[in-house]
């Protein structure tokens, strides 16, 4: 399978695509394989590949936090919206069915990819970060991103 890597910190030239071995066919108890149709891009990817994310693994890394594809390895619904935690810009993943959801009928592999993370941040600024609650008027300015 093929993989978008950052082989060492830098511009967006810096990236290289790799063959590596699929993952097992058979993926480990709890986990679901997804061939990957689409693969989000985020804020902390691209601080990823400059060096300046903490959390993200050293290079050589793949990036990628979300995905959408189709389970292939599994029982379950075929299209599906995934978070990956890194690794998400391959061909193929294998996440923990906990971080597997249903692509809505009417969506796009690209909308269900370009989904979860920016809705996580949303929903964790508005009710951890705000506090917000039912009632209250929220004021969102700026807003330039996926957020």
């Amino acid at each position: 399978m093929r993989q978008v890597v950052i082989p060492r910190h830098g511009p967006p030239e810096v990236l290289t695509v790799r063959e590596v071995p699929d993952p097992a066919v058979t993926p480990p108890p709890g986990a679901v394989r997804i061939r990957v149709r689409a693969a989000g891009i985020n804020f902390s990817d691209l601080l990823a590949r400059q060096g300046l994310y903490p959390g993200a693994p050293k290079p050589p890394a793949v990036v990628g936090y979300e995905v959408a594809g189709v389970i292939d390895a599994a029982d379950g619904p075929s299209k599906v919206i995934a978070l990956t935690k890194f690794g998400g810009q391959s061909e193929l993943v294998v996440v923990p069915a906990a971080n597997v959801f249903p692509l809505p009928a009417n969506w796009s592999f690209e909308e269900g990819a370009a989904f979860p993370v920016v809705y996580l941040t949303a929903h964790h600024l508005l009710t951890r970060v705000a506090a917000a609650r039912r009632g209250e008027t929220v004021l969102i300015h700026a807003a330039a991103g996926g957020v």
